[in-house]
């Protein structure tokens, strides 16, 4: 998986908000929170918006398939 930066201002990965979706994050303030997301210039929090949504129902699947 290639490595694509979200948030240039605080060096946040693509990765780094999949894996705070899959921690329990689901939220743009908890990204914000947690990571720094958008808390610069705020160019990124479209991008970090639609990169959570994606993640958030394989997350929420996992933790049910866990169960």
């Amino acid at each position: 998986m290639i490595c694509m930066y979200i948030c240039i201002c605080n060096g946040i990965t693509e990765r780094a908000i999949r894996e705070c979706a899959e921690g329990g994050n689901c939220s743009l303030r908890d990204l914000e929170c947690s990571l720094g997301v958008g808390t610069g210039c705020g160019r990124c929090r479209e991008a970090a918006v639609e990169i959570l949504q994606e993640a958030l129902p394989v997350s929420a699947m996992q933790v049910a398939m866990a169960a």
